[in-house]
């Protein structure tokens, strides 16, 4: 499956085929379900260039948020998210690091740091970051989803492979 996916839309990762098929696939709809997502995924414009205002906006409310109220981790996660979205890693990672400060068990900011790592490259690091993560709180799919992705770049189809079902569990669970 994995293989077939790769042919059709090489350079997508798996972890975004799946997610893809999770949220645009039913069973009613059969392979013709699957043929018309994987068309869609492969001819959607990137949304980043028309969303670039959208994301400024969201960033500068969350950081008068966070101005408003420093101790709030909740707050500066949510501001470390929106940084990774528009791709100012540095400064999500230092958002992810002073809600860590407030709240150490915080598997959001774990996950968010995760990210950043692997985003950055450094998958070791993400891997045990995101495994963190996962020991203070073992519901969160996209925890699960990041930590395949970091399993697809580390050539563990496999685990990747586990991660990502898994995390679609959870999600279907409502978790």
């Amino acid at each position: 499956m994995i293989l077939c996916f790769r042919r059709l839309l090489p350079g997508v990762c798996i972890g975004t085929v799946l997610v893809s098929l999770l949220f645009l696939h039913s069973p009613a709809q059969g392979e013709d379900g699957v043929k018309a997502m994987t068309e869609t995924v492969a001819t959607q414009p990137s949304a980043t260039v028309e969303r670039a205002g959208d994301i400024d906006r969201e960033i500068a409310a969350a950081r008068l948020g966070v101005k408003e109220d420093p101790s709030n981790a909740s707050r500066l996660v949510r501001l470390g998210e929106l940084l990774v979205k528009k791709g100012s890693l540095d400064d999500a990672m230092l958002s992810f690091d002073e809600a860590l400060k407030i709240n150490p068990r915080s598997h959001d900011a774990k996950t968010g740091r995760g990210v950043v790592l692997a985003r950055r490259g450094s998958l070791q690091a993400a891997e045990s970051v995101l495994r963190e993560a996962l020991l203070l709180n073992p519901n969160p799919a996209r925890t699960h989803y990041e930590l395949g992705l970091v399993y697809e770049r580390l050539g563990d189809l496999d685990k990747a492979l586990v991660e990502l079902k898994e995390g679609i569990r959870k999600h279907e669970q409502g978790r």
